[in-house]
């Protein structure tokens, strides 16, 4: 039998569950990647992720490449490729791993009923996650809006049915013959930009190698060391889980292992297992509620009234709020395609509490920025911060940025790098550089005033919710 498989978010070779599926099931096959015109656009090449996405499927062919194996990288319609080389290659089985998001289900809809018109079977299984969303279930049977109650389900899930990574997948032996190099067309060539210019190497063998130094050198401080942008102290593994470079199996069951291996490790893997889980309950929320993509998670903000803000908008971005750790965290985005969790929660408050702007124009911002831009956990994050989303903390938590930076980077390190006019101020300065003084040339005074804003936001949420529901429903439109 032959089959073929395509690879979507699931760069990799080992511990991926729908190319074992098939590897047990035929004796030839093609591995196929679709530069898909509806997700990589030819504008969309110089965006960090896309770059990035481009950087593993190179190595995914190089590895395919030294078993023999040609990945046939294809550019156009899945719907229109796949069936045309399943028939081509006379191939009964396509297999591939479910998508995530509502627009990429809808493509593979249409897929599949292309490839039944030919009559080739798709195989398709979980593997962005470790559990659905319908298996994570209240005790009635709705889903979970509330992050700590789902992570404790999700743990008696794992407890009672742990999820664990494949040993090795003995990938079919042979390529159907006559698909070598020459029938794929060659990835795009992505020159640097000026911006983002500083992105991770792609691959397998580097998700892996991360993994394994993580685990070895930093867990087990991470529930210090991972709130404090100024300390290497996270595993930087987002954009490998993103396009499934290496698996959240794998991920998880390691960090327990050493857990079990290694008792001052506990607490960090722990913590650091929790923070997997928060990525599953994002995807979750996502599949019970697609509409969060547009709409808040709580239809009582959609009746919020947002500030048109282009020039504070413009200031953010380019981190020149006057505010360091805000600014800071701005400018490593721009400069790495990445940005540390705290930093991503300080300046998500100061963009939506603060200047007042809609979660929304963060979100679509941080989404095009990021090398790993995942849409569940994007969202997710934003509205967190918005608290428009899912978060049981009331709307009044609104987060102090110069309280912030002087707690997480108390000794300006973190804000130094970032902005070099800074650099030469003391550390009772480098939050709040106006306060003893004008601040350094070059570098500007605050936008805004963070008491005055934070009682403008307070005004504007308590507003919204006393709101009545047809105002809402006409927001939500």
């Amino acid at each position: 039998m032959r089959g073929l498989h395509w690879f979507r978010n699931d760069l990799r070779l080992q511990d991926n569950s729908a190319l074992a599926a098939l590897a047990d099931r035929v004796d030839e096959w093609l591995p196929v990647f679709v530069l898909d015109p509806e997700f990589l656009s030819r504008h969309s090449f110089e965006r960090p992720r896309t770059r990035f996405l481009l950087d593993c499927v190179a190595s995914l062919a190089r590895d395919l490449a030294k078993r023999g194996v040609s990945l046939q990288v294809l550019e156009g319609k899945p719907e229109e490729l796949l069936p045309a080389l399943a028939r081509e290659t006379r191939s009964e089985l396509v297999s591939w791993n479910l998508a995530s998001t509502p627009l990429a289900q809808r493509r593979d809809a249409r897929v599949e009923t292309a490839l039944a018109r030919i009559g080739a079977a798709p195989l398709v299984l979980r593997d962005h996650t470790i559990f659905g969303p319908e298996e994570i279930r209240t005790r009635t049977g709705g889903f979970y809006s509330i992050y700590t109650p789902y992570r404790n389900a999700w743990w008696d899930a794992w407890h009672r049915a742990p999820r664990l990574p494949a040993r090795r997948i003995r990938l079919p032996e042979n390529p159907i013959p006559g698909f070598g190099r020459r029938r794929s067309a060659p990835l795009p060539g992505v020159a640097p930009s000026e911006e983002a210019s500083a992105l991770p190497r792609g691959g397998e063998a580097v998700a892996r190698r991360r993994l394994g130094r993580f685990l070895a050198d930093s867990v087990a401080r991470y529930p210090e060391d991972r709130d404090r942008p100024d300390r290497d102290g996270t595993s930087r593994l987002s954009p490998y889980l993103r396009f499934g470079a290496i698996s959240v199996r794998r991920c998880v069951s390691e960090a327990l292992q050493l857990a079990r291996d290694e008792p001052a490790a506990r607490a960090g893997v722990k913590k650091w297992a929790d923070e997997l889980v928060w990525r599953e309950f994002y995807h979750a929320v996502l599949a019970n509620s697609p509409r969060v993509l547009t709409q808040s998670f709580r239809p009582e903000y959609d009746a919020l009234e947002w500030a048109d803000d282009d020039e504070g908008f413009e200031a953010w971005t380019a981190g020149r709020t006057g505010y360091p750790f805000v600014d800071a965290g701005m400018r490593q985005l721009r400069a790495t395609g990445w940005m540390h969790n705290r930093l991503r929660m300080v300046v998500a408050s100061f963009l939506t509490k603060d200047l007042l702007i809609d979660w929304r124009r963060g979100a679509r911002y941080f989404y095009e920025a990021l090398v790993d831009g995942d849409p569940a956990s994007n969202n997710g994050g934003w509205q967190w911060a918005a608290s428009t989303g899912t978060d049981a903390q009331p709307y009044f938590r609104i987060f102090n940025p110069v309280a912030q930076g002087e707690r997480f980077d108390p000794e300006g390190r973190y804000v130094k790098r970032w902005i070099p006019e800074l650099r030469g101020l003391p550390a009772d300065r480098i939050h709040a550089p106006w306060q003893k003084g004008d601040p350094p040339s070059g570098y500007p005074r605050p936008i805004v005033d963070h008491g005055e804003a934070r009682l403008r936001a307070l005004a504007a949420y308590r507003k919204a919710r006393q709101a009545p529901s047809s105002a809402r429903t006409r927001a939500s439109r």
